[in-house]
């Protein structure tokens, strides 16, 4: 199993739209080889911040989906005027980095780290700085850099720092550039060959994520304390970028831990109830714009109680969590499957019909039927109750009904299936 986590920032007040835009992607994804589900996760620390998460079988499969049309097509669910932040752009394979877009300015480049040192390295007349992407693209300047390599928009729109070198430092800096594995405090000597100001550079390369920095100066061989302070500094920005990048990668750890707790039934692994209302809000929303089908299987485990008495609330414990397998299993990866309290259950089943939501409900009774718990010899059972929504429907009519179902069956004997009627309560 593959778990992707795409990283966003939305700078214009436009969250809640960015995360229905994300959730509507099941849409377009659903049907790929290898998919296997998608959460949507807002950075505990920062809500601008969001995480998108895609499980899939394989990396090979992502890829595949990654390269698709479809993929492409995804990107028209965003809303209009919005505006994601690139620099913050971020692509999570298992526990490798991949960022296509890059940082786009120094401050970005150091994170927030070291304010002092940002604010002098971006303003500095002595030291220049150059955001060089791997294609090497310039990306940003600071005044010295902007000295030293001059913008010229109309020779050079691309703003490529090949243009101001000689063949052979482009070649080097460019294999610099292209090998993750060099030492950062390792120094490279560039002549820029300009005709009225030929200069010789010492530089450094300081990597960050998706593109590098370069520092460095003209060539002050008898200033050894300077040459001592730029080896010191490119260091310190190397340690400080190791450490950020740790750091980041534990922060997401723990919101996504800290999110997924919030958002599940500890005895049942399945959503818990505050996820199910969200779900269903959601559903509905998209149900009424699309015109969709919408159904709901509610679901309680029959004599519950008695299991509890005679057998002990330790076997009671082992019947929920082997029921609410049999309810994970048969879900699909749009679907949501949630403890709604006690030995009730809920399945939330997107675009499906009244008689498409029966036959599941079917098949869940009779595989709970079948279940096999040591610690309760008794056959276990389970009533179940189905409904539809209908158009203009909100949560709380639809659940009702479906909940009414639920006790047509109990009251017909238990261990069977209900349909609601097309009438709201």
């Amino acid at each position: 199993m593959v778990t992707v986590i795409s990283r966003f920032r939305v700078r214009n007040q436009m969250e809640e739209e960015v995360r229905r835009a994300f959730l509507n992607r099941p849409r377009l994804v659903e049907n790929a080889p290898g998919f296997c589900g998608l959460e949507v996760l807002t950075d505990a620390a920062d809500p601008t911040v969001f995480l998108l998460l895609t499980r899939w079988t394989d990396e090979p499969s992502f890829r595949a989906w990654h390269r698709s049309e479809a993929h492409h097509q995804s990107h028209g669910l965003m809303p209009e005027g919005l505006k994601l932040d690139a620099t913050f752009t971020s692509l999570t394979v298992g526990n490798r980095i991949e960022d296509s877009a890059g940082i786009q300015t120094i401050n970005d480049a150091l994170e927030g780290q070291t304010v002092e040192l940002s604010r002098w390295l971006d303003a500095s007349n002595e030291v220049f700085a150059l955001l060089v992407g791997p294609d090497g693209t310039i990306r940003a300047r600071n005044p010295a850099g902007a000295r030293m390599f001059p913008p010229h928009p109309a020779k050079d729109p691309e703003s490529s720092v090949w243009n101001y070198l000689g063949n052979s430092d482009a070649e080097q800096l460019r294999h610099r550039l292209m090998d993750p594995g060099h030492s950062p405090a390792t120094g490279l000597l560039l002549n820029l060959p300009d005709e009225r100001h030929p200069a010789t550079l010492e530089v450094s390369l300081v990597r960050c994520s998706g593109a590098a920095l370069l520092l460095g100066t003209q060539e002050h061989r008898h200033d050894e304390d300077f040459q001592n302070e730029i080896f010191k500094l490119t260091n310190e920005l190397s340690l400080m970028m190791r450490e950020s990048d740790r750091r980041n990668r534990e922060l997401k750890a723990a919101n996504e831990t800290i999110e997924r707790l919030a958002r599940t039934d500890a005895l049942t692994g399945l959503a818990n109830r505050r996820t199910l209302h969200e779900a269903l809000q959601r559903e509905i929303v998209r149900a009424g714009r699309e015109g969709g089908r919408l159904s709901a299987i509610i679901a309680d485990l029959d004599h519950f109680k008695s299991i509890n008495d005679q057998y002990g609330h330790m076997a009671g414990d082992q019947v929920l969590a082997r029921a609410a397998a049999v309810f994970r299993s048969q879900s699909r990866p749009y679907d949501l499957a949630a403890r709604y309290g006690g030995e009730e259950f809920v399945l939330l089943l997107p675009g499906t019909t009244l008689e498409e939501a029966k036959s599941a409900a079917e098949r869940i009774r009779q595989a709970i039927a079948e279940l096999k718990v040591e610690e309760c010899p008794r056959q276990i059972t389970v009533s179940l109750g189905v409904a539809s929504w209908i158009a203009g429907e909100g949560p709380g009519p639809f659940v009702a009904r479906a909940d009414r179902a639920l006790y047509d069956a109990k009251r017909a004997g238990r261990n069977r299936v209900e349909a609601a009627s097309a009438v709201q309560v």
